[in-house]
């Protein structure tokens, strides 16, 4: 397996696994994720296993060290700046699930957050996946002002040294 930036051909295999893996509610729009894929590319990364795609990480940059919902809606005329990276969806395929690749998502989008100059990375998670994130060095900053897909979602936060 490796990981590679994301690309534009990318967007099938992302929807189909983004479908999967989340809610009619809390699935982020077609058109948002080929933003992400297209104009966002740098900050995305995807694990490939054989030309499957295993798992992906679309983040953006942002100006706060909490998620908000405007990275769930961007628009290409409306793109994000600012000192922090929020991860706006991180998935994994069913068949490579329990096999690590979330947490080595996380390891690589740190070395790019410290590579890039941001000063941490930002994410919104349900609470029985605080655990997870903690056992990766996020710090739990409590319940999120999040309200993407009408779910209660808690913020997560790396601070890069």
């Amino acid at each position: 397996m490796e990981i590679r930036f994301a690309t534009p051909s990318d967007l099938e295999q992302v929807v189909l696994i983004e479908n999967a893996n989340f809610s009619k509610e809390e699935r982020i729009a077609e058109s948002v994720l080929a933003i992400y894929l297209n104009a966002l590319s740098k900050t995305c990364l995807i694990m490939e296993h054989d030309g499957e795609i295993a798992g992906y990480l679309l983040s953006c940059p942002s100006v706060s060290q909490t998620v908000t919902d405007d990275i769930f809606y961007l628009t290409e005329s409306d793109m994000p700046t600012g000192g922090h990276l929020a991860i706006a969806s991180l998935s994994v395929a069913d068949t490579y699930k329990g096999q690590g690749v979330g947490t080595l998502l996380l390891a690589a989008i740190k070395e790019l957050a410290l590579a890039g100059g941001f000063e941490g990375i930002a994410l919104t998670c349900k609470e029985y996946l605080i655990g997870y994130y903690e056992m990766n060095q996020f710090e739990d900053f409590g319940p999120s002002l999040s309200q993407f897909g009408g779910q209660m979602w808690s913020d997560m936060y790396w601070k890069a040294l």
